[in-house]
């Protein structure tokens, strides 16, 4: 081969990774579709300033699943009545709420609040309060429930419910966002993530404390999921080093952990995983892991159980839109048998998209569910209105409110 045409031979190449790379980084989304499902806006509060979470729960005890909600900045925790939409407070004392899980924890009979706040993420050695609200039994007239601490972990920064030994009683799950001392911007101190079991009198007793991990970098998202599917709660979990998966054994009482994709390799602090969420298809490959991918990001991911390179589960981009990524969950929202991936974020123009499998196909498609309505922050999937289809509450964030997205089944005739 001469000069000419290797020095041809090399410009073409040079010119085939400069294509690729362009390629790589333009943002794409899969071809927009109308929406297979109606969802039907309703705003439970165009007021809730800040809004970061949202739960569902049956506060009240009316048998109907209520609305809470929770902002850092200012600081608010109140709930929703159903379907008057009624707001109430649920503590006015707190600051820097970040996060909220509902439960009976003592055992009475009324739902319950776990609560992390004091959260500052430019503070790794202070605050991360956890604690537990008590439901007063009238709580539209008793509008600051009583708290209880249960521990302080700096940067604690989601609290889930689970139960993690299949003994019928749920432990608390709580998740800091980085690791005691870690500094900006690497935050390579691993984080102590903890399970707190429920003592008989969680008033006065000491709440046991059952380390997960103490590895784990910027970890962001926590999804409580049947893995297995037998009696035990497993966890996946989103952060600086991808996805993982912890599963406890009680024989040994010991945790397995599992790492099924490394993320986005992006530098820090757009790095590895942010959101997590399981699903399941009724064609191969079946079972798939949905992400918001790196921190904050703007890529909406699918992870097949196909190993790829050196993850155990393959990665596919589906989305890479999104501006500050930070609402994900998964569901069968049509009842179909496949489950559907519901995401959004709170950068401007703002958006949340239901995206669905297409059969036959490893592709997904794309349709818009609020474009420019809904800063979203927080995303849950309850049943609001008792019909059998789940529905879709969203905390929004610099658009000020907590909002509904009713499912009224499946579109068209």
């Amino acid at each position: 081969m001469n000069r000419n045409r290797v020095s041809l031979l090399c410009a073409l190449l040079a010119a085939l990774y400069i294509n690729a790379a362009v390629q790589a980084q333009t943002p794409s989304s899969p071809p927009p579709i109308a929406s297979p499902i109606t969802f039907e806006k309703q705003v439970i509060d165009a007021a809730f300033e800040n809004g970061y979470q949202v739960s569902a729960a049956d506060v009240d005890g009316d048998g109907k699943l209520d609305v809470l909600a929770l902002s850092t900045t200012p600081s608010q925790l109140v709930w929703y009545r159903n379907s008057s939409w009624e707001r109430f407070s649920i503590t006015t004392q707190t600051k820097l709420n970040i996060d909220l899980a509902p439960s009976d924890i003592d055992g009475d009979g009324d739902v319950d609040v776990a609560l992390a706040s004091e959260f500052d993420l430019n503070d790794s050695t202070a605050g991360g309060l956890v604690e537990w609200l008590d439901n007063p039994g009238d709580p539209a007239a008793q509008q600051d429930w009583r708290r209880y601490r249960i521990d302080a972990i700096p940067t604690a920064h989601r609290v889930r419910w689970a139960d993690i030994d299949g003994d019928g009683k749920r432990e608390l799950l709580v998740l800091p966002i980085i690791g005691v001392g870690a500094k900006a911007p690497d935050h390579t101190t691993g984080v102590r993530f903890v399970a707190y079991r429920v003592p008989q009198n969680p008033k006065e007793e000491a709440w046991p404390a059952l380390e997960i991990d103490s590895k784990l970098t910027t970890a962001h998202g926590l999804a409580v999921v049947r893995w297995d599917n037998n009696e035990r709660d497993d966890i996946l979990t989103a952060s600086f080093d991808g996805l993982h998966l912890f599963r406890y054994d009680p024989k040994t009482q010991t945790w397995g952990k599992e790492r099924l994709g490394s993320g986005n390799r992006m530098d820090q602090p757009k790095q590895g995983s942010s959101e997590v969420g399981m699903g399941n298809r009724k064609e191969w490959p079946g079972r798939f892991m949905a992400a918001i991918e790196p921190w904050h990001g703007n890529e909406v991911v699918v992870y097949d159980p196909v190993r790829y390179v050196e993850d155990p589960w393959r990665r596919i981009v589906i989305d890479s839109t999104f501006n500050d990524g930070h609402a994900l969950a998964v569901a069968d929202f049509d009842k179909d048998g496949n489950d559907e991936i519901v995401a959004g974020y709170r950068g401007a123009p703002y958006a949340l998209y239901l995206y669905n499998s297409v059969s036959g196909t490893r592709d997904w498609q794309r349709a818009a569910i609020d474009e420019g309505g809904v800063a979203a922050s927080g995303v849950v999937v309850a049943d609001i209105d008792n019909d059998g289809n789940p529905d879709i509450l969203v905390a929004g964030a610099s658009t000020n409110n907590v909002v509904w997205y009713r499912n009224r089944g499946k579109s068209g005739p």
